[in-house]
């Protein structure tokens, strides 16, 4: 459900690709990463635990999932392609994702009551896969949700836990309110201050939640954030560095967007943010189908995505095990690690920008036919690039005005799967796309 804390440092983006540069010179620097560069071999890769597609194709994200109420088979067929899991508050599911479709139902423990234990066990000992997750409590330090105190909600864990290793299956909780008014907030006894207290943050919740708990480990924490960007990444990385536990972002939306196009930014954003975050476990949007088309990833019509859900379906997936077989355009998005960088959106795509003279953008890419290449970049921003592989120089271009430019130079590439590192010297230079074509 949505926090009522105010939104803090939201980030604007930029709608259109007309970035102003920085007047410092750039040098983006190209490396075929090797045991002698950062560490990475352009042969480690297993060709058994990898992927390779297109530059263009769309890839289900691991990570990605919605929060829904409902959805039918139209509406699987029309997430599945970027959404492999959902879940609707609840420990059981009539609806089952069609063939060549498939999202996986995660159950949730919502509070404490028998019924909700039993129904969480009995849909696991049928359930054929099993979930990779039960998600457990729904905001305990909201009114209107679990609503219970720090050691309930450990003792009801405990119960969680039991059933969960039944099946062999971890969980996830407690998933947290942001924060809440005095008025809408569990007041208890708290176990570390020893004296009562009204818990109208989480973080002094979850403290009182661990200490009952005797630091017995947990699968992750899950966290709701309805602000801007800046309290998404304040609530995930406060979260995981006080706890050192795997964060769940169960629900996320932007409540006070203005209008759909700034909800549409937010959620790619906010969404790829999370994806390339290492310690981010699972992400799901709130909501599938709503009245409120700025929340939306579904319209009215089954199986028909907004304008939001068109936008979250194809977002980039940074896996490190996905390989992009060129020749292709592959889109700077697309990378799967970001050093010291972030994004900007620019007529509803993704470009990456260095925020940073030490900024990284790592490519995993398959070479099927070793040789020369046409390497055309899209850029924004006047500099050197330098492009190299095994750290050794194997060509060069200079972007002599400060305005969009296709730059190319031509490399020799091995054959197999490889890593393609991008360097940016100067903050604020942006990178569209890599455009890679075999040389007559």
């Amino acid at each position: 459900m949505q926090s009522i804390l105010p939104a803090a440092n939201r980030v604007r983006i930029a709608r259109r690709w007309s970035l102003v540069p920085s007047h410092n010179a750039l040098v983006v620097g190209f490396v075929i990463a090797s045991a002698f560069g950062l560490g990475i071999s352009t042969r480690a890769a297993d060709p058994l635990t990898i992927q390779v597609v297109a530059c263009d194709a769309h890839v289900q994200s691991h990570k990605r999932g919605v929060g829904a109420n409902k959805l039918d088979e139209a509406d699987f067929r029309a997430l599945a392609p970027g959404v492999s899991w959902f879940y609707n508050w609840g420990n059981t599911t009539d609806e089952r994702s069609p063939s060549g479709a498939h999202m996986e139902f995660i159950p949730m423990v919502w509070n404490d009551t028998q019924g909700s234990l039993d129904g969480v066990d009995s849909y696991l000992r049928d359930a054929d896969p099993k979930p990779r997750a039960i998600l457990a409590i729904n905001e305990p330090n909201l009114r209107g949700q679990a609503f219970i105190p720090p050691q309930q909600t450990a003792d009801l864990f405990r119960k969680v836990q039991e059933i969960g290793s039944r099946y062999g299956i971890p969980v996830v909780g407690p998933n947290m309110a942001l924060g809440s008014s005095t008025g809408d907030s569990i007041t208890a006894m708290d176990p570390i201050q020893n004296k009562s207290v009204t818990y109208t943050d989480m973080d002094s919740f979850l403290k009182a939640f661990f200490f009952d708990l005797q630091n017995q480990p947990v699968a992750g924490v899950g966290v709701h954030s309805y602000g801007g960007i800046g309290e998404l990444k304040w609530a995930v990385e406060s979260t995981h560095k006080e706890f050192n536990v795997p964060i769940w972002v169960t629900e996320y939306a932007d409540w006070n967007a203005p209008d759909v196009d700034a909800a549409r930014e937010y959620l790619m954003q906010a969404s790829d943010y999370l994806e390339r975050t290492p310690y981010v476990a699972g992400y799901a949007w709130f909501k599938e189908r709503s009245d409120n088309p700025k929340i939306s990833l579904l319209a009215q019509d089954p199986g028909v995505l907004s304008p939001l859900g068109q936008a979250y379906v194809n977002m980039p997936v940074h896996d490190p095990s996905l390989y992009y077989q060129i020749p292709g355009r592959l889109q700077a998005a697309s990378y799967f690690d970001l050093g010291d960088g972030d994004i900007v959106i620019a007529n509803n795509r993704i470009l990456v920008t260095a925020t940073s003279a030490t900024t990284v953008a790592q490519y995993h890419i398959q070479v099927d036919r070793p040789g020369a290449y046409n390497l055309e970049l899209c850029m924004l921003g006047p500099g050197r690039i330098n492009l190299a592989e095994n750290n050794q120089v194997i060509g060069s271009v200079t972007a002599d005005k400060n305005e969009v430019q296709f730059l190319t130079a031509a490399v020799k590439l091995p054959a197999g799967p490889q890593t393609l590192v991008v360097r940016f010297s100067a903050a604020g230079q942006v990178l569209s796309s890599i455009n890679f074509t075999q040389a007559p």
